[in-house]
């Protein structure tokens, strides 16, 4: 999915997004994430700080949800897609 111009400057404005995985039981797990931005014109990248269960829950399903908000304007996001691991 391509990200609007508007997604992206959502993106910029908003300080914490949720990202919504789920476990090799079929389990959902949400988990709080502050370091994220957009890349290119279909990416969203978030930081990977002390989340075992999300790392795990990705390698296993790559199907992810990410949502957030601009609290200020009170619209926002819910982004559904693919998630990859990338490793430093």
């Amino acid at each position: 999915m391509e990200l609007t111009k508007e997604i992206r400057a959502s993106i910029d404005k908003s300080v914490l997004c949720w990202l919504a995985t789920i476990s090799t039981e079929n389990i959902p797990n949400v988990s709080p994430k502050e370091i994220f931005t957009s890349y290119q014109k279909d990416k969203i990248i978030i930081a990977n700080i002390a989340s075992p269960q999300t790392v795990k829950n990705i390698k296993a399903h790559k199907s992810v949800c990410v949502s957030f908000i601009d609290i200020l304007v009170q619209k926002g996001y819910q982004i559904k897609g693919r998630a990859e691991i990338i490793n430093s």
